[in-house]
């Protein structure tokens, strides 16, 4: 019970113990929280389950009550901080908008949160393609989202026909490639400041060049602290 916070490790007076479910859901969050660092820092293949099991300050028995092992306790840390960025992400999108416009809010608060959260922006983009088949598998279905998505601006093109077939998919997979190598060499002080360029090779196969540098330059003027 040393993971519960003092208000949640007893009963108060009068009241219902917590059940067993909650107290587990509880110590889960805990160790995942403590397992990010531990994979961001470490790397997948250079954690053990004995690091994660001291950063989270808890049993080997309290681990394994919980997660079959490392594979298992990373892919519930990546679904997890997946889950999270996309609720997040979600939020803050404008609804009713352009596609275009929705490609750009989308695109500069998710490099806001990888600013804001490196080490768990480097578990899902770098530490991910190290932790094996399933691991993998999980990362291809979130790039085959995004694919998706992308695909959408062929509706706007007029030459939609005449776009190659693997467009978004090399698209997406570029743009994650850089992201991943800023997190390895830790460059994110300043990875908001991608965002001219990011948005304009995602969006100008679509709407074309002069389009595209307008509603970027909107876009930036409308983030843009007023006087």
């Amino acid at each position: 019970m040393a993971l519960l916070p003092e208000h949640l490790s007893k009963a108060a007076v009068g009241r219902e113990r917590l059940s067993r479910q909650v107290i587990e859901a509880h110590q889960r969050e805990h160790i995942l929280d403590a397992a990010v660092a531990i994979f961001a820092k470490r790397g997948y293949q250079g954690t053990t389950v004995d690091h994660l099991v001291a950063a989270a300050k808890i049993g080997v028995g309290s681990f394994y009550a919980l997660f079959d092992g490392k594979e298992d306790c990373f892919l519930q840390a990546y679904d997890r901080i997946v889950s999270a960025a996309s609720d997040q992400l979600a939020a803050t999108l404008p609804g009713d908008v352009p596609w275009p416009e929705r490609v750009c809010a989308f695109l500069r608060a998710s490099l806001a949160l990888i600013a804001a959260e490196p080490l768990r922006a480097r578990v899902v983009l770098v530490e991910v393609q190290t932790a094996g088949s399933p691991a993998l598998a999980r990362y291809q279905a979130t790039i085959d989202g995004l694919i998706a998505h992308l695909r959408h601006g062929r509706a706007l093109s007029s030459r939609a026909a005449e776009l190659p077939t693997t467009l978004e998919e090399a698209t997406v997979l570029g743009l994650a490639w850089l992201l991943h190598q800023r997190l390895v060499v830790g460059e994110v002080e300043e990875i908001e400041e991608l965002f001219p360029d990011f948005a304009e090779i995602l969006l100008e196969p679509y709407l074309g060049e002069a389009d595209t540098k307008r509603l970027i330059a909107a876009s930036i003027a409308a983030s843009s602290p007023r006087a």
